[in-house]
């Protein structure tokens, strides 16, 4: 299984004389990317999909989001497999059509969309944040939207472009991270910070 791991535990350190806020942590050696580069470990993982075995998406156009996560929930799901989509409209007909790829990229793009308006993330919808959410948790959401977007990637689709550049840089290993006051959301914990 793809996924990228990292201590998302941090100290802040908020300074007295700006409304800076920058958190810093020790990433263990064996987690830093230093020999490759993320484009490459990207194309390296492509290569390991099996064009000949499929994993199969049902998708109706007015519901994205429950048809990609019984897709990939589904026993037979596989990361490694190619993905073949077929969309439906609200009736259950299926659009007539060969996948050579379209409806695959087509799909990927608009769960990335679907993705963006999940509620483990918020923010402006350019720069969103992770958050806590307790019925995300107990439906393993984080850990499906993870699954999603390393799917995406090395299948061909976009990435989440909707995440602030921040996060990124803190999950691809980057040691600090820093951030405004102003980026927080919550009004009480942004009361107390200023």
């Amino acid at each position: 299984m793809w996924l990228l791991t990292s201590d998302w535990l941090a100290t802040p350190v908020i300074e007295d004389d700006s409304d800076s806020v920058e958190c810093s942590h020790d990433i263990p050696e064996d987690t830093k990317v230093d020999q490759q580069s993320l484009s490459e470990i990207t194309a390296n993982l492509a290569l390991e999909i099996d064009h000949r075995a499929v994993s199969r998406f049902n998708i109706c156009r007015s519901n994205i989001w429950d048809g990609a996560v019984r897709g990939f929930k589904r026993a037979t799901f596989s990361e490694k497999k190619d993905i073949l989509v077929k969309f439906s409209d609200d009736e259950g007909r299926f659009e007539e059509g060969l996948d050579t790829g379209g409806p695959k990229r087509e799909f990927l793009s608009l769960l990335m969309k679907e993705l963006n308006k999940r509620p483990i993330f918020y923010g402006p919808v350019e720069s969103r944040y992770l958050v806590y959410n307790s019925t995300a948790i107990r439906e393993d959401e984080y850990y499906l939207a993870g699954k999603m977007i390393a799917v995406s990637i090395v299948h061909g689709g976009p990435g989440p472009n909707f995440l602030s550049e921040d996060l990124v840089s803190y999950i691809s290993g980057q040691s600090s991270f820093k951030a405004s006051v102003g980026d927080i959301t919550d009004e009480e914990i942004g009361k107390v910070l200023h």
